[in-house]
C-alpha cells in the first residue's frame, strides 16, 4: 500500500499539484472542470463534478489471432480525449496531459453510441472495430498510477454529441487502460 499525505501547491502559474508521495504528484490545470475531493486508496485522486469531453473511440477486438495472446475474443474501449479536454484535466504531472480515458461503465458508453446492427456485426466478427468522434459528458473522474503507467478513468453520463461511427476489418490498437 502507498502512504500518502495531500499538499496543495503552486507547481506553475497556471495549475496546482497534489502531492502523493515521493516522485507522484497529480497537476490540476487551472480552469479544470472537476474538484479534487482525496486520495483513496493507493493513491488514487479523486475528483468530483460533471465535466463535457470531447475525442475519438475506438471499440473492437484488439487481437483476431486466436493463438496470439489472451485477447483474443475480447472486445476494448479506448477514449482519446482532444487535445482541449486533456489540457483541463487532472493529470500525472511526471508524464504530462491526459492521453486516454477509460470509462468505468464502458457497456453503457457502447450502448449510447454504437448501434445495435453494429454490435451484432462484432459479435458476428464481420466488422472487427468501430471509431467515431463524440462529445460526452462524464463525471467522477480518477487519476491514479499503476505498474509506473498514468490511468485516467471516469464513469459515463451520457452522449451530447455524436458523430456516425467507422466500421474496420481490422483490430482496434492496443491502449493502456
Amino acid at each position: 500500500m502507498m502512504a500518502a499525505f495531500v499538499s496543495f501547491s503552486a507547481s506553475a502559474a497556471d495549475s496546482r499539484a497534489v502531492h502523493v508521495t515521493d516522485g507522484l504528484g497529480y497537476a490540476i490545470p487551472r480552469g479544470s472542470p472537476v474538484q479534487f475531493v482525496s486520495l483513496g486508496e493507493y493513491g488514487v485522486g479523486l475528483f468530483r463534478g460533471r465535466f463535457v469531453v470531447s475525442g475519438t473511440y475506438h471499440y473492437g477486438y484488439s487481437s483476431n489471432d486466436p493463438e496470439a495472446d489472451s485477447d483474443y475474443g475480447l472486445l476494448e474501449l479506448y477514449f482519446i480525449p482532444d487535445e482541449e479536454t486533456a489540457n483541463h484535466l487532472p493529470y500525472w504531472k511526471q508524464r504530462g496531459h491526459v492521453h486516454e480515458i477509460c470509462f468505468r461503465n464502458d457497456k453503457d458508453f457502447v450502448k449510447a453510441l454504437i448501434s445495435p446492427k453494429t454490435l451484432r456485426e462484432l459479435k458476428q466478427r464481420t466488422i472487427l472495430s468501430v471509431s467515431g468522434k463524440a462529445v460526452v459528458i462524464a463525471a467522477d473522474y480518477r487519476v491514479s498510477v499503476e505498474c509506473d503507467y498514468p490511468t485516467y478513468s471516469a464513469s459515463f453520463v451520457a452522449i451530447e454529441r455524436p458523430e456516425a461511427p467507422l466500421v474496420s476489418h481490422a483490430p482496434v490498437e492496443p491502449g493502456g487502460c
